[in-house]
């Protein structure tokens, strides 16, 4: 059995939900390694942008979605919605992001996306860079062990893949008083931009 299929039909199901009432999104989470890049990881949960909505403003319609499709909705530490479904047997988180408190996403990123397919279901990602930058600024202990595990993927030939890191330095710069410490993260977890 396919160890992914549970975020690709969570996906699936969100994705075509939200798309009935109009919600723009875009996966921004870890869950883009297994469902674009197609590397072995296991994201837990799914995190998904909102662009054209507000979780806190808009929080009707989201209960709406919610109730329609018999998912649970709770609230996270930030104020945003998360639903849980079962998908395949399996509980799934799917966090609904937006700008607010310490969650930010420059527009540049946001803009500056991928197109992947599943099913018939076209979805927005960021890329690999924007997760790796976006890592960085958080600054905990669990996203530089992420960092340091993409490093070590990004070296097994077995993946074929690699990073612009021209682009790189580019979303880095989007955060000009962070600048110095991401690039610090970066280099000390094996992402080496100087």
């Amino acid at each position: 059995m396919d160890r992914y299929r549970k975020y690709r039909e969570g996906l699936l199901h969100i994705g075509r939900a939200l798309q009935r009432y109009g919600v723009e999104f875009v996966l921004v989470g870890s869950a883009i390694l297994p469902l674009v890049y197609n590397i072995d990881y296991d994201p837990l949960d799914v995190d998904l942008f909102i662009i054209n909505k507000s979780t806190i403003l808009d929080y009707e319609l989201f209960e709406k979605i919610a109730q329609e499709n018999e998912w649970d909705m709770g609230t996270t530490d930030h104020g945003t919605i998360y639903f849980e479904m079962v998908v395949s047997g399996e509980l799934l988180k799917i966090d609904l992001l937006e700008n607010i408190l310490d969650i930010y996403i420059p527009s540049q990123i946001l803009e500056n996306t991928i197109n992947i397919k599943i099913d018939n279901l076209y979805v927005r990602s960021i890329k690999l860079e924007d997760l790796l930058v976006l890592k960085a600024k958080m600054a905990t202990k669990d996203a530089e062990d992420f960092i340091a595990n993409i490093a070590r993927i990004l070296a097994d030939p077995k993946y074929n893949i690699s990073i612009n890191k021209t682009y790189i330095k580019s979303i880095i710069d989007l955060f000009s008083s962070e600048k110095e410490n991401i690039i610090d993260r970066l280099n000390k977890n094996g992402i080496y931009i100087d």
